[in-house]
């Protein structure tokens, strides 16, 4: 039972850190939408593509969108990886597992390989330091 309790609070703690990705992402996207309306009347006005580039930063919006994305589809995997560690503990099969995501059972299994790939990441003790 506590094997089981520990998976249903990990993908509570991800359903949180899934929320908060998704939050940043949708504020992140709403100010990229708002910079591009800003970008298309500057343009309009006349500036050069290069002026309004340098003006705007355009590289660091990139980057910075980037990350935020990255963040989003790390929380993605991580709930998908504690949500199959919970039915793996419930006794799920890979059938069940590939009914819970709506994919195939060959993409399920691959979950549920990543899933303990995960887990021994997280098990394993660190390496000493010299």
């Amino acid at each position: 039972m506590c094997r089981m309790d520990e998976a249903i609070e990990r993908v509570i703690e991800d359903v949180y850190l899934y929320t908060e990705a998704g939050d940043g992402l949708i504020e992140r996207l709403q100010t990229q939408n708002r910079w591009n309306l800003e970008d298309i009347e500057r343009l309009r006005g006349g500036a050069t593509l290069m002026s309004s580039i340098e003006a705007t930063d355009s590289a660091a919006r990139s980057r910075d969108l980037t990350r935020i994305m990255a963040e989003f589809e790390e929380s993605r995997r991580a709930i998908r990886s504690s949500v199959v560690a919970a039915a793996l503990a419930e006794g799920a099969s890979v059938a069940q597992i590939s009914d819970i995501f709506g994919v195939s059972r060959q993409l399920a299994n691959r979950f549920v390989k990543d899933c303990r790939a995960r887990e021994q990441l997280q098990i394993e003790p660190p390496l000493p330091t010299l």
